[in-house]
């Protein structure tokens, strides 16, 4: 309660006070104008009546002046006393290109995508892999880059923002520096990451905050609105993360953390502006929430057939404490071997199940360890060429490449790094919140 209020209810109680018999102190009781007694309080220097006339004569001032343009603009060009900011790239995606021999990663901290050789191994003593070329500046239209594709035939690269620019952009593959993409492809907000079905020519997005999946034409650009849609409280998903296509078994499969409210999907249900307004197969967004029903539910694996749309169940849901889910941000699936794997970030695992596990299912292989170099792992690939398995390390700036069949606590084959071998990723990606604990002495950000 502001201290104003806290006046006028002291007041209010004093005066209740009189009715039943008590004086105030710096008060008399005396008629009004109909001879009613009503207190009559003296307005001495000090006195309660004199604090409430004060603070009811501030109320009728005017408001202090906005101040001038000139003003505003010094405190918002005033430079930082200090900043903290990880100039290393970030490993938040990643993809290979076994045909040219290379890895792509995309990096959510610095706004960029980066190249790497395939087969680099970075040395313990080397500061950083040296890359082969960046894609970076203000003409990129990248920003949080969290969705990374190489297609196979062509090399060009596809990127997904997460947030602040609703953009997927498209690369030749020689394009570096800070150029403009080829094309671009208007997404929900909070996409975060695609698969491509190269047999159909389609993208399945995961969209974060709207629970659902997005399909377009892999060559959809500009505006152009999905072809199909998966959302609703039938479809079990709950802020999905990674998507995997298995094309040959005619499947996808969704990683979800567990984030979810309820939701008005009728067709009336509210829209706001640059959320897909007009558009066919749009996702129904937060803004119909219904209130209260905002719940977090286990971590868990949906599958689906590659054309389901609309509000339909799942065929397959892994889900349950022997999972050993836990943040499962990216998923990959080999066909051949009928396996899953999944990078859980705060497991600090790679979990592999077989591809008809259902239900409470525990992974038949798990990658953990301090020797396996896995950190708040975020993005896993399949180079089904070389049988290797390409893990993106959120925690320690590397990409980390094993054996195809690789548990327990596995030494990489090779390590490609972004910052020296015993640095520690400070995690600053989509900061939302800060705050400072004085008793620590302790920068605490929300990501």
């Amino acid at each position: 309660m502001k201290p104003r209020q806290w006046i006028l209810m002291i007041s209010l109680v004093l005066c209740l006070s009189v009715a039943v018999g008590a004086l105030p102190q710096n008060g008399q009781l005396g008629p009004d104008g109909n001879g009613q007694t009503i207190l009559m309080a003296a307005s001495a220097p000090g006195s309660l009546m004199a604090l409430v006339e004060g603070a009811q004569a501030g109320a009728a001032t005017d408001p202090p002046p906005r101040p001038s343009e000139a003003e505003r603009a010094a405190v918002a060009n005033r430079p930082p006393i200090r900043t903290i900011h990880d100039a290393r790239h970030v490993f938040a995606a990643i993809d290979i290109d076994p045909i040219r021999g290379e890895l792509v990663a995309g990096d959510e901290n610095n706004f960029s995508i980066v190249v790497y050789d395939r087969m680099t191994n970075t040395p313990p003593t080397a500061a950083f892999s040296e890359p082969r070329r960046v894609i970076q500046g203000e003409n990129t239209f990248l920003e949080y880059v969290c969705g990374i594709y190489i297609d196979p035939e062509s090399g060009d690269i596809y990127a997904i923002n997460n947030d602040t620019l609703n953009w997927m952009t498209v690369w030749g593959r020689d394009a570096q520096g800070n150029v403009a993409p080829k094309r671009k492809l208007a997404t929900p907000h909070t996409t975060v990451r695609m698969s491509i079905d190269e047999a159909t020519q389609e993208i399945f997005m995961t969209v974060q905050d709207d629970h659902a999946v997005s399909v377009f034409r892999k060559s959809a650009e500009d505006e152009e609105s999905p072809v199909r849609l998966i959302q609703g409280s039938a479809t079990r998903l709950a802020d999905p993360h990674g998507i995997a296509v298995d094309s040959s078994a005619g499947l996808i499969f969704v990683t979800n953390w567990g984030t979810v409210a309820d939701r008005h999907y009728d067709t009336d249900a509210p829209t706001t502006l640059n959320r897909g307004e007009g558009k066919a197969n749009w996702p129904v967004g937060r803004e119909a929430n219904i209130p209260g029903s905002g719940r977090n539910e286990p971590p868990s694996i949906t599958v689906y057939r590659k054309d389901a749309q609309g509000n339909v169940a799942p065929l397959q849901v892994i889900q349950g404490p022997n999972t050993l889910l836990n943040w499962p941000t990216d998923i990959a699936v080999h066909p051949e071997r009928g396996e899953i794997f999944v990078a859980n970030d705060t497991g600090h695992t790679v979990t592999v199940y077989s591809a008809d596990a259902d239900g409470n299912a525990a992974p038949i292989r798990v990658l953990q360890g301090p020797n396996s170099l896995i950190n708040h792992p975020v993005g896993v690939k399949l180079d089904l060429t070389n049988d290797e398995l390409w893990v993106a390390n959120l925690g320690s700036h590397s990409a980390t490449v094993y054996d195809i069949t690789a548990e327990g606590d596995p030494t990489p084959t090779r390590v490609i790094r972004s910052g020296p071998a015993d640095s520690r990723g400070p995690m600053l990606a989509n900061v939302h919140t800060i705050t400072y604990d004085t008793r620590r002495e302790e920068i605490l950000g929300g990501n």
